[in-house]
């Protein structure tokens, strides 16, 4: 009887391999959407900033789904190399092509095409490679804490919270900087410092650069990231939800690089196994 519950486990009803697909086709669907909206308010000509808002969100969402499907694919024992593929084919539509095509309608305005083209070519191709060198590398050993290279799907969520941040509303009589704090910019500053920051981000994806993967939560440090959270949570009643996600996406590349100043160029020694771990690749 033993050997037949392991058996179970092992092989799970067939009805639950449509789940994650399911939750990654919901990815793709809000990446699509996220793009016709993008493009049809830049053909347009009104330029809406409740428009790229909402064209932001979506992306934001399909990243919440990207997060989940995986989560029920391992909880549901349904991971399979089709899941893996096809996961891959929606991040970067979601989180590659969506990014890039919001900046270059919402973002990128005042200046040259030329640099705007660029800036999108650069973190379109870097988000690629991102996702293609995760297929080639990824292994079935158990999934280490650490992403090798700047996920696709934060440098997705970076650029649209700078795309909320520059529509929201300023605060009456609220100090400069509250409210709209990139849109008091130039708009040329605005498009420069926004396109350094998509090269920036395309840099990050294809290096070796470990970040946090928060994969492996136990009870010691689940009431930390539970505080963690509702201090987020109450921050966002006070200061617009675009500044605060902006907070947090820059703390997460800050904790990155930060890591890797320490134990790569500052030489410090590392943990056992540590080294192992920044060359693995766990995930898009």
């Amino acid at each position: 009887m033993g050997n037949g519950l392991q058996m179970a486990k092992a092989n799970p009803a067939p009805h639950t391999y449509w789940l994650p697909n399911l939750l990654t086709a919901f990815n793709l669907f809000c990446g699509l959407l996220s793009i016709l909206l993008a493009l049809e308010t830049y053909a347009s000509g009104v330029r809406e900033a409740a428009e790229y808002a909402l064209s932001a969100w979506l992306l934001l969402a399909a990243m919440v789904f990207d997060f989940i499907d995986g989560k029920v694919a391992r909880w549901t024992n349904t991971v399979s190399e089709f899941g893996v593929k096809i996961d891959s084919l929606s991040d970067f539509i979601s989180f590659g092509i969506g990014p890039a095509v919001l900046s270059y309608t919402a973002l990128l305005n005042a200046i040259p095409e030329t640099g705007r083209a660029a800036a999108c070519l650069a973190y379109l191709t870097a988000g690629g490679f991102r996702l293609a060198r995760f297929n080639c590398e990824s292994s079935p050993l158990p999934a280490w804490p650490y992403f090798t290279g700047l996920p696709i799907p934060a440098a997705s969520a970076l650029m649209s919270t700078l795309t909320l941040v520059t529509a929201e509303p300023a605060y009456e009589g609220a100090p400069r900087f509250l409210g709209r704090t990139f849109s008091n910019l130039p708009p040329a500053v605005f498009g420069t410092g926004t396109a350094l920051l998509m090269v920036i981000l395309a840099f990050l994806m294809v290096s070796r650069i470990p970040f946090p993967a928060f994969k492996h939560i136990n009870r010691r440090n689940l009431l930390v990231l539970c505080g963690v959270i509702l201090f987020f949570t109450v921050l966002s009643l006070i200061f617009p939800v675009g500044q605060v996600l902006l907070l947090v996406l820059c703390l997460y590349l800050f904790m990155g690089m930060y890591q890797y100043f320490l134990h790569r160029i500052l030489g410090l020694q590392t943990k056992p196994g540590q080294d192992r771990i920044t060359r693995s690749v766990t995930h898009s």
